[in-house]
């Protein structure tokens, strides 16, 4: 081999070399930037399951204040809650006389989005002849996560 033929080799192999570390480089942002993205989902996910569950405590918390018998047998009634971190409308429905169901829908409303929670609770609401309203989970998993 002469010094002739082997002319432009350094060349070549420094781009190989350049285009590689550049792929592997490219490669890491990438991976970082999905990361990131996926972890603030996970995080908004777990705000929005905490936003749910706390507008059905504040809900069932206030049931006096709210006068439910004032909705009637199949009939449902909304009402957002602020101060939770995100949006959150509460439905509540009556299905008899004693018995509601109640659906929290938490953080992004359109359509398919992975950040929003919808969770329902099923409880039972008994009123004391002295007037005082107790409201019991009808089941040990209180609530139920709706899609």
């Amino acid at each position: 081999m002469t010094h002739a033929s082997r002319r432009g080799f350094a060349l070549a192999a420094a781009l190989l070399a350049l285009t590689l570390i550049a792929a592997l480089v490219a490669g890491v942002f990438f991976a970082t930037m999905e990361e990131t993205r996926v972890g603030a989902a996970v995080a908004q996910r777990q705000l929005a399951l905490s936003a749910a569950e706390s507008a059905i405590e504040m809900i069932i918390a206030d049931w006096n204040v709210r006068e439910p018998d004032t909705t009637g047998i199949a009939q449902t009634r909304s009402s957002p809650v602020v101060g939770l971190g995100m949006p959150v409308t509460v439905y509540v429905t009556r299905f008899d006389a004693d018995l509601y169901w109640i659906v929290a829908d938490a953080g992004e409303t359109a359509i398919r989005s992975e950040a929003g929670r919808r969770i329902g609770a099923l409880v039972r609401v008994k009123t004391a002849p002295d007037g005082s309203i107790t409201v019991d989970r009808v089941s040990e998993r209180w609530w139920s996560e709706l899609l």
